[in-house]
């Protein structure tokens, strides 16, 4: 399988890492082979070349691969020299495409920028910044509430579109281009007030896991906070350790 996640809930760099990180400890590639080039990874993967060239880098960090004038990128080692950079990730008790039906936009405008959302973005207090509020069902269950904030003027476009039936990040992707590097996650457990227990069709107090999000990109600027409540009975956390 080629095709990535684009829906923005994994980053494509570490989706793309995980994917050749595979094929080098499932003998696809060979200590002595070399891994295809960035070139092929944005041809294959349909990703930009600073994700292909970020994801080559962490393999080369881990020590599975290094450069090699006249040859390319060649795997050195089945084995990392450290813990992999695969560390933390969420599990699904069923695959979340799977389950996913549909989207619900629940709010959706300009607003000014709260204090957490201007400090996560770098903004100046009360800048008017994009907020994006949506319910993800599988079936006609909530799973998840998901909230997205862009400064109003750095994706000003995105207010004329759809994104009950639009991917956020694909249209991120084509319409700005936007190069993302990394991003930093908060997890916390919590429980459900009315506001989102009744969004998520819950009882009050019913537990939660809580996600922020802050997504960069490759000039380490900070372009979008997400905040996210997940029904904890349908998530969990999962830590993978080399040991």
């Amino acid at each position: 399988m080629t095709s990535l996640d684009f829906s923005g809930r994994e980053q494509l760099y570490y989706q793309l890492y995980d994917r050749l990180f595979q094929k080098i400890i499932n003998g696809t590639y060979t200590i002595g082979e070399c891994i295809p080039s960035e070139s092929e990874l944005m041809k294959t993967y349909q990703v930009s070349r600073a994700t292909a060239r970020r994801s080559m880098e962490m393999l080369a960090n881990d020590g599975f691969v290094k450069k090699q004038r006249g040859l390319g990128t060649v795997v050195i080692s089945t084995h990392p020299k450290h813990s992999p950079q695969r560390v933390t990730k969420y599990s699904r008790k069923k695959r979340l495409e799977d389950v996913i039906a549909k989207k619900k936009v629940i709010e959706f405008g300009v607003i000014q920028a709260p204090e957490e959302v201007a400090e996560a973005l770098n903004l100046e207090p009360e800048t008017e910044v994009i907020c994006l509020n949506r319910v993800r069902y599988g079936d006609t269950d909530p799973y998840y509430l998901e909230i997205n904030y862009f400064e109003k003027d750095y994706v000003p476009e995105m207010l004329n579109r759809n994104f009950s039936e639009e991917s956020l990040r694909v249209f991120l992707d084509k319409t700005y281009n936007i190069q993302w590097s990394y991003a930093s996650q908060q997890i916390y457990s919590t429980t459900a007030v009315s506001t989102i227990s009744d969004l998520l069709k819950v009882e009050e107090g019913t537990p939660l896991l809580h996600i922020k999000r802050i997504s960069y990109d490759v000039k380490d600027n900070p372009r979008e906070y997400v905040d996210s409540y997940y029904l904890a009975d349908k998530y969990f956390l999962e830590i993978e350790l080399t040991i």
